[in-house]
């Protein structure tokens, strides 16, 4: 399993919620969001870093069950690679090729974004099939002769 605090997205999400709210607290925004994206999705895109963020380290800290905390952790990465992703190519349309650098570095984010979702997603299987075979050992087996009304045994 690979759960647990994963440093870099701890780091990745925090910094997320910090530069979300001071988006959305200055209403400032990156030249490059403003002139690629409509109002209406700059803001979307700016509170969707804070709830990504947010989100995602709840879902790293939580302490009960651990399919839950990796669905929650899933969802929020899954936000977060799409709020990086908008701003890469938001960088790479607006600024070309001096933004590629740029670019390519928050394209990074997205993508390891979504390779932790991979992650999360074998680890949920992997979950779901231990529990299934717990199940299976804990149900009794009926053994083959045995009595099978309770009155009728000796």
């Amino acid at each position: 399993m690979t759960s647990g605090w994963q440093p870099f997205e701890v780091t990745s999400l925090a910094t997320a919620v910090v530069c979300g709210v001071s988006l959305v607290g200055l209403d400032s925004r990156p030249r490059s969001v403003a002139a690629a994206m409509p109002n209406l999705l700059e803001q979307i895109w700016a509170v969707g870093l804070i709830v990504a963020g947010v989100a995602g380290l709840c879902g790293v800290a939580w302490q009960g069950q651990l399919a839950t905390a990796l669905g929650v952790e899933l969802g929020a990465l899954l936000g977060f690679g799409s709020v990086t992703g908008m701003y890469a190519i938001a960088v790479f349309v607006i600024a070309g090729r001096p933004g590629i650098a740029a670019g390519l570095f928050i394209a990074a984010l997205a993508v390891s974004s979504w390779w932790r979702c991979v992650q999360i997603v074998r680890d949920l299987h992997r979950l779901a099939r231990a529990q299934e075979l717990r199940h299976k050992i804990e149900v009794p087996m009926p053994v083959e002769g045995a009595a099978r009304d309770p009155s009728s045994a000796p």
